[in-house]
């Protein structure tokens, strides 16, 4: 799964591209927003795959936002705007498209797919062990062993059968460090073990909640029912 946000100080310009890539597979939105220290603060929680971002926008620039993250954050930036002054610094912090309104929704599209190549080259072989750090100690846990993952802030809770550890992680960067078949995102803050998947239970007709075999309880988030659905065989 490929996670993005979008950075415009127009609500239809973002709503446009929010409509457009929650009808791709594969793809989610984690959020919009219009104004420079929102827009920061999303992007260091979410830590998006792609990032698309207006050149003004409220309170800054959107080439100086994506210009200080660059180093901390392994985002695909793709900018969309107007003018074409800025092409040059966009891709002086290695831009992965410069977009200049209108564009047509086939550009869009390339992007996506440019960014679904690249990921899938440079994809890294799955961990089967976490090195877990806590006080004066490295704890090894096998992946095997592991429920589900919790996300909070920098950190991930590794729920194991009668124990539960933190792992300094985003829950992003875990989702691509472990087995898409085994490990399966859920819910915006949550994966879960498929194999450790007990039942679905429904509310008002329509699942929304998994047992897992430890007694814990995940809920489904709306946009990942269909991918969780496709890999369980069950019709939603």
């Amino acid at each position: 799964m490929y996670h993005c946000i979008v950075i415009d100080d127009e609500n239809l310009a973002r709503e446009r591209i929010t409509s457009f890539v929650e009808q791709q597979n594969n793809w989610l939105i984690d959020g919009q927003a219009g104004e420079y220290k929102e827009a920061e603060s999303l992007l260091l929680k979410h830590r998006p795959d792609v990032c698309f971002m207006d050149i003004n926008i409220i309170g800054g620039s959107g080439i100086e936002l994506a210009g200080k993250l660059a180093k901390s954050l392994d985002c695909h930036w793709v900018f969309t705007t107007a003018s074409s002054d800025y092409a040059l610094q966009a891709f002086d912090i290695e831009a992965t498209d410069y977009l200049l309104k209108p564009f047509e929704n086939s550009r869009l599209a390339a992007v996506l797919q440019k960014v679904e190549n690249q990921k899938r080259n440079t994809v890294k072989p799955c961990k089967s062990i976490l090195a877990v750090k806590s006080v004066g100690a490295v704890e090894f846990v096998n992946v095997q062993d592991i429920i589900w993952i919790k996300g909070s802030a920098n950190y991930v809770e590794l729920h194991c059968e009668n124990r539960m550890l933190l792992h300094r992680e985003t829950l992003s960067k875990l989702e691509m460090q472990l087995d898409p078949q085994q490990f399966i995102r859920v819910h915006r803050s949550a994966m879960v073990n498929v194999e450790k998947i007990n039942s679905l239970s429904s509310e008002l007709g329509r699942f929304s909640l998994l047992h897992l075999n430890n007694g814990d309880e995940v809920k489904i988030g709306q946009g990942h029912k269909a991918s969780l659905f496709e890999a369980l065989g069950v019709d939603s």
